[in-house]
């Protein structure tokens, strides 16, 4: 494989944390970027970068240019796309309306749609198709309980929001463009949080959300299953995780692979570690079934509609991600899981005044 690299969602915080990794192993990287800025690090730290002018940098070197998956062509112009896609060596396609709550043709567009865009792209007619590694999400499974396993996807499961239902459509195109012959492996994280040793994180967002309102006690009650399970993975260990796979992409050809904890933090873990704060206001879970949000009082009532109620399902959810396939290619676990992980984000968290003390 030759190394030069196509990143898209390079200012998302996997794409970034990608890139600096691949630029500090000798690759050349051409960056997708939907507007003027930076590519910052995980960290804050921006990563150097010149403009792209129509060939690959030097070694170790990133190059940026205005692209968008969600456009024709990716949002290139005609010389710009085929001078790429003659000297793309493979892609990481990163690039995800991750963020909930916005429109169901906002997903399709981007998850969906931006998908096969980048696969029209990687299938080239005249010479050889590029290899594509192709950032997906555990969380296709949707509602479906117990064990899911890599080489998964189509199990009746019902997905719990339109981004969830936008990746695992962007799985199948991948799978049968697969099938077609394009060189491609796809890549699973569960949900990414802060750095495995220092708990940093440039966005908060998912299980941040929900912990920022009960913590402050302005949710104080909500549907859910003490025993339902998330799977939460640092951000760091995830970006080793993908340029490990780029590097061992011959062993990575034609499979999925979760990169998962390996061991799920039960919703009784998070109330656990909550309750180590002082400043934190610990939340009762209640059975969906006798759940009443006209209990609640106004202003809490309003939080729990407008942002509680997205990430609902992940409150009552017991899965389990098989890593059997993972583990040949793959072999390292995350180097902090659970509740040391969750100590360690929610620690983060405090210090960067995101979680507040909780209200009186």
């Amino acid at each position: 494989m030759k190394k030069q690299i196509l990143v898209t969602g390079a200012r998302g915080l996997l794409g970034a944390e990608v890139i600096a990794r691949l630029t500090a192993r000798g690759y050349s990287v051409v960056a997708f970027l939907r507007s003027e800025g930076p590519v910052v690090r995980n960290d804050g730290t921006p990563i150097a970068a010149t403009p792209y002018n129509g060939s690959y940098p030097r070694a170790g070197r990133l190059a940026c240019v205005r692209g968008d998956v969600a456009e024709e062509c990716l949002g290139l112009n005609r010389e710009t796309y085929d001078a790429l896609r003659l000297t793309t060596g493979a892609i990481v396609h990163c690039a995800a309306l991750t963020s909930f709550g916005r429109k169901p043709e906002k997903y399709e567009a981007i998850n969906f749609r931006g998908t096969e865009r980048v696969i029209d792209f990687a299938q080239r007619s005249d010479t050889a198709s590029i290899p594509l590694l192709y950032v997906s999400t555990a969380y296709v499974c949707g509602e479906r309980p117990g064990v899911f396993r890599e080489e998964e996807l189509e199990v009746g499961q019902r997905h719990g929001n339109p981004y969830e239902h936008s990746k695992y459509r962007a799985e199948q195109s991948v799978r049968a463009a697969m099938h077609a012959g394009l060189p491609s492996a796809i890549l699973r994280p569960a949900i990414i949080v802060g750095d495995s040793a220092t708990g940093v994180i440039r966005k908060f967002d998912t299980l941040y959300t929900i912990v920022r309102l009960t913590a402050a006690g302005l949710v104080r009650t909500m549907p859910g299953d003490y025993g339902a399970t998330l799977d939460i993975v640092p951000i760091d260990w995830v970006a080793d995780c993908v340029v490990e796979a780029l590097e061992k992409f011959s062993l990575a050809r034609g499979r999925t692979l979760h990169l998962t904890s390996g061991t799920a933090t039960t919703l009784r873990d998070v109330n656990d570690v909550c309750a180590e704060f002082p400043s934190f206001h610990v939340p009762r879970y209640v059975p969906r079934h006798v759940f009443d949000a006209a209990e609640m009082n106004p202003l809490e009532r309003r939080y729990y509609e407008e942002v509680v109620k997205l990430y609902e399902s992940y409150l009552t959810r017991q899965v389990r991600f098989a890593r059997d396939s993972t583990r040949a290619i793959l072999p390292s676990a995350p180097p902090a899981a659970g509740k040391t992980l969750l100590r360690r984000i929610f620690r983060y968290a405090v210090a960067a005044r995101y979680l507040a003390p909780r209200a009186a």
